[in-house]
């Protein structure tokens, strides 16, 4: 009775992790909007966004694995590997450009792929964008802008017919979910080539999202019983991206977004400049996520030769390169042929679905018969029976070394969905707290080192003041004196006049005295006597 009290309960633990991650987006906006003229402000805003996407995540139980890997490493076979069925568009160019999600359900009878309305609205108006663009270039200009596409060379002139790009918001069904998104990547091509200011990558808030069955789930049983969900994110390469910026953001966002990072390396082409391109954007989340979320698939073993790289050198190889690969990493690396995983499950798919149909009237009889016959494939094939190509289809499926990545990762990963999904949330929390808390105690430390410089700074203008006031005092005293001065000054002034009047009279008297006759000099003499 005691165990059961204390066992605990995922909704509760759900609860408690989602209000607390609700306090630190509150605490990050408040970060946000107290340093909003500073350049901190904007990086807590950012956090903020972060952490309520998390909260998201946790309110979902999903857990986010995002798949990376340089053009033509077998990206895409590997997620349709894991399908079970061709979903996912590819072509021997480079294809993906949107990033789009693929969550199992075990529920459906069908995949479907769901478009919200903010994505639909976009490429909406991205389409009336690229046509009046094509109406303004021409579509012989605009078919020359993308001659380095060939795929693409009818695209302009549907667009502007406004034929066969028609964009819904649900498209059930292997063939209309590949004819959709196959649209959505062309228009995003085209757009970046021909109109690059109305590229949609930039106001997409949400990314296409395909629902479907995990095929291998009938023999797992497992996914029934998982409370979460497992969410895989098909992401476009780095030399997929070129020099789009917005593309490659839009990667360097998913990775973000993810909690458990899938990347793919080419056993013939593992240190090629993609492939360190690849490892440095991984480098950056699985500094923040930690390693232990990191998996490493190196596809294409089975055209490992003599001379090549042995098992034990790739996995020292792996090693060296991403500090996973040791025995107690030895579960997130896999070694696999994603194009037998692929040819056998897509087989096994279309034989389970198509009872009662000709084995060779199966659409995928064909890439088995060429993989698992050789040469021969063609005669071989009249002679095999339905139980030989299965058979023949579960050894290759075994030889691909899907089936050890399977259970080692995806199984587990679906198993542990729920548990991991929070524990990346607050791992990546912490991280984000940690950083405010550096910040808070290095703006902390200085706001003490000014108050000190203050302090010096306040004391010495003290003494400036006592200096301004004596300067003050013996300026009164200055003008004391200044002000006596003028007095006698005047005083001076007023008897050197009374003395200059005097003296100018007597001289002038005298003058006057001196030019005068007898007679006038008498009356002068007579005149100063009275």
């Amino acid at each position: 009775m005691i165990s059961e009290v204390l066992k605990p309960n995922i909704q509760d633990l759900q609860k408690d992790v989602i209000d607390l991650l609700e306090q630190v987006s509150s605490l990050m906006n408040h970060a946000s909007t107290a340093l909003i003229s500073d350049s901190a402000g904007k990086k807590y805003a950012e956090f903020e966004q972060q952490v309520n996407q998390e909260i998201d995540k946790v309110r979902n139980l999903e857990l986010r694995m995002a798949i990376v890997a340089p053009m033509k490493a077998g990206k895409s076979t590997i997620t349709n590997a894991i399908i079970g069925q061709e979903i996912l568009p590819s072509r021997n160019a480079a294809m993906t450009t949107l990033p789009t999600e693929i969550i199992f359900d075990n529920n459906l009878t069908q995949p479907a792929l769901y478009l919200n309305p903010q994505i639909l609205t976009v490429f909406q108006e991205t389409l009336l964008a690229l046509r009046h663009r094509i109406d303004q270039m021409g579509i012989e200009q605009a078919q020359e802008k993308l001659a380095q596409y060939p795929h693409l060379a009818k695209i302009p002139k549907q667009i502007q017919q406004a034929v066969g790009l028609t964009i819904p918001g649900k498209s059930e069904g292997r063939e209309k979910i590949i004819h959709t998104l196959t649209s959505l990547n062309d228009i995003v091509r085209v757009c970046s080539l021909l109109e690059p200011q109305a590229d949609p990558l930039q106001y997409l808030m949400d990314v296409p999202r395909i629902h479907t069955q995990f095929w291998r789930s009938s023999q797992t049983n497992q996914q029934s019983e998982n409370l979460g969900k497992l969410v895989i994110v098909d992401t476009p390469g780095p030399n997929e991206a070129g020099e789009n910026l917005r593309l490659q953001g839009v990667v360097e966002e998913q990775l973000t977004k993810s909690s458990i990072v899938l990347m793919v390396l080419d056993f013939t082409q593992l240190k090629t400049e993609a492939a360190e391109k690849v490892k440095k954007d991984v480098d950056k989340v699985i500094e923040l996520r930690g390693k232990d979320n990191l998996y490493v698939l190196i596809n294409k073993v089975d055209q490992r030769r003599d001379g090549d790289m042995s098992p034990e050198q790739v996995q020292q190889f792996v090693a060296a390169e991403f500090n996973i690969g040791g025995s107690g990493d030895i579960n997130r690396v896999f070694e696999i042929s994603a194009r037998q995983a692929f040819t056998s499950a897509t087989f096994l798919t279309e034989l389970q679905q198509g009872s009662g149909i000709k084995v060779t009237e199966l659409k995928t009889v064909h890439s088995l018969a060429q993989e698992v016959f050789g040469i021969d494939w063609e005669e071989e094939l009249e002679e095999a029976t339905a139980e030989d190509l299965q058979r023949k289809a579960e050894r290759l499926w075994k030889k691909s070394g899907f089936d050890q990545f399977l259970i080692g990762a995806i199984n587990a990963l679906m198993a542990e969905a729920a548990p991991r999904s929070i524990e990346s949330a607050l791992r990546i929390t912490r991280a984000y707290l940690e950083e405010l808390n550096n910040d808070v105690q290095l703006r902390s430390s200085a706001i003490n080192e000014d108050e000190v410089k203050l302090k010096q700074e306040v004391t010495a203008l003290e003494k400036d003041l006592q200096s301004l006031e004596e300067c003050r005092n013996r300026l009164q005293e200055i003008d004391k004196i200044k002000a006596n001065l003028y007095k006698q000054l005047e005083k001076i002034l007023e008897t050197i006049k009374q003395e200059a009047k005097q003296n100018l009279e007597a001289y002038f008297t005298e003058e006057e005295y001196q030019r005068a006759d007898f007679i006038k000099k008498g009356g002068l003499a007579s005149q100063n006597f009275f």
